[in-house]
């Protein structure tokens, strides 16, 4: 059993929640709370005489509680409100499942007054077998679509109570709402990069809660001012079509030089059928097309790509050497649209509604930049967003086959990543202005990485969609091979910057 000073006990209240949990389970996240050092007389089980499982269920886990010698308190709010006005304890342990780690208490009273800005923390788990759970950093637009942060959320009262404490609409999903609460209110959500807790593998009953969670985030959307639509996927994924504001113009840039490849056994002009597939398929219809074509692109071509966009078609000459950056951003200048959607010449359009998906996320407080799911020819994933390590960039869920998905739901929920490719991704066009563009110095390779970097210099973030997916045919159109040099000039700007992965946590 690990022993914490009677001053920093003092301080703190772990509260268990019990909804999901038997009477077997509660008594094991009790011990595991006491094993981490927590006083009883600083510990409270929520128990709700309402919830679905019944009274009986109810009354077991008041028993296990009083067995521990453990207070009680209803999960309503009107209950939590009370609590949390007239504890004498700075921070709050909700713990909603699993065992307490021994630094558990000491990491997260040590991280928050080590961080005044921050109001609520989280961290990782593992598994009985030792498996870790790693977490991200902190994403709201994931925690709408899934609730990421996991068995042990950390509080401050005085920023729980400047809240107005619990509201009684959100029982059953309490922390999830207070998260969503803490962050529209502007106040700080962090991870704790350490391990707060172990979870059992076998899952609790959460009857209740996965409709309650729902229903908190079409609340915060609506506080908000944000029309959407939520849609479960599955018990605590959401699906969250954002409803678009206005019909604002899309600016689609797309560099080529017209050329052709063999793509399932067919020789395919690859802008010429990237075009097709978007005026075909494409949903959203307030678009342009702005190519910006090199000198040598066939007339035949050009011809096909006037036939397909009609009026909506500006065609943008090249005549200097290949130099994807000034491509781009002479097609940017070009562009007449609110946002523009860069976009390389050898993709397919798979799901109708991919720029809507992307649009509803630009238009989101905070957002920057979106990307897409990409795949390789053989379907299995080029692109799930970018991760920087080691002061090199690569791609998230890399080769992974359809299905596969990790602990937190990445490749079925939008979230913040640190980057996304340029072969689809969708910007505004004041922000690409605002931040340079694309630098020239990197005329190749790595231009996206630094776009990515300059846009969350801004406070903006980087966003993934797994809702808007295409095909693409990696590198059909040019040398893939990777300059040393390029390195070089993304390592001078960035390096520091690209050390350490903490948006994607895939395993």
């Amino acid at each position: 059993m690990t022993a914490i000073d009677e001053a920093l006990a003092s301080r703190i209240e772990a509260w268990i929640d019990a909804a999901g949990m038997d009477a077997g389970a509660l008594a094991r996240t009790i011990d595991g709370v006491i094993a981490a050092g927590v006083p009883t007389e600083r510990m409270r089980v929520l128990v709700d005489d309402a919830q679905p499982e019944g009274r009986e269920r109810a009354a077991e886990l008041r028993g296990t509680a009083d067995a521990a010698r453990v207070a009680v308190l209803a999960a309503d709010a009107a209950a939590l409100n009370a609590r949390i006005e007239e504890t004498e304890a700075d921070t709050l342990f909700l713990v909603r499942w699993g065992r307490l780690t021994p630094t558990a208490i000491p990491g997260g009273v040590g991280f928050l007054d080590r961080n005044p800005g921050i109001h609520l923390v989280y961290g990782d788990s593992v598994t009985d077998q030792g498996l870790p759970l790693l977490r991200p950093l902190a994403s709201p637009i994931r925690l709408r679509s899934n609730d990421y942060l996991g068995p042990v959320v950390v509080g401050r009262v005085a920023a729980i109570r400047a809240l107005g404490g619990f509201r009684p609409e959100a029982r059953r999903a309490q922390v999830l709402d207070l998260a969503l609460r803490v962050d529209a209110e502007g106040g700080g959500i962090a991870l704790l990069p350490l391990v707060l807790a172990t979870e059992d593998l076998a899952p609790g009953d959460f009857a209740g809660t996965a409709e309650a969670q729902r229903q908190v985030v079409e609340a915060a959307l609506e506080r908000a001012g944000q029309r959407a639509k939520v849609d479960e996927l599955e018990p605590f994924v959401r699906r969250i079509r954002y409803e678009i504001v206005g019909e604002p113009l899309v600016s689609i840039i797309i560099p080529t030089r017209g050329g052709s490849a063999e793509i399932a056994g067919k020789d395919r002009v690859l802008v010429v059928e990237a075009v097709r597939g978007i005026v075909d398929r494409s949903t959203y219809r307030n678009v342009e097309f702005v190519i910006v074509a090199d000198d040598v692109t066939p007339d035949a071509v050009v011809d096909e790509l006037r036939d397909l966009c009609g009026d909506r078609l500006r065609l943008v000459l090249w005549d200097a050497p290949f130099n994807f950056s000034a491509k781009m951003n002479r097609g940017a200048v070009a562009a007449s649209g609110e946002y523009l959607l860069l976009l390389n010449d050898d993709v397919e359009v798979v799901t109708d509604d991919w720029i809507e998906s992307m649009l509803g996320l630009a238009q989101q407080r905070g957002v920057g930049i979106v990307g897409a799911q990409l795949y390789f020819e053989d379907s299995t994933v080029q692109h799930a967003g970018q991760v920087y390590t080691g002061g090199v960039a690569g791609h998230a869920a890399f080769g992974w086959v359809g299905g596969r998905d990790d602990s937190i739901k990445s490749m079925s929920t939008d979230h913040e990543v640190s980057g996304v490719t340029a072969a689809c991704a969708l910007i505004s066009r004041d922000l690409y202005f605002e931040v340079g563009g694309f630098t020239l110095e990197l005329p190749g390779n790595y231009n996206d990485v630094d776009l990515n970097l300059k846009v969350r210099e801004t406070g903006r973030s980087a966003v993934f969609t797994p809702w808007a997916r295409l095909y693409h045919f990696e590198s059909k159109t040019r040398d893939p091979r990777i300059l040393p040099s390029d390195l070089d000039t993304l390592q001078a700007r960035w390096k520091r910057r690209m050390q350490v992965e903490l948006y994607s946590r895939m395993l």
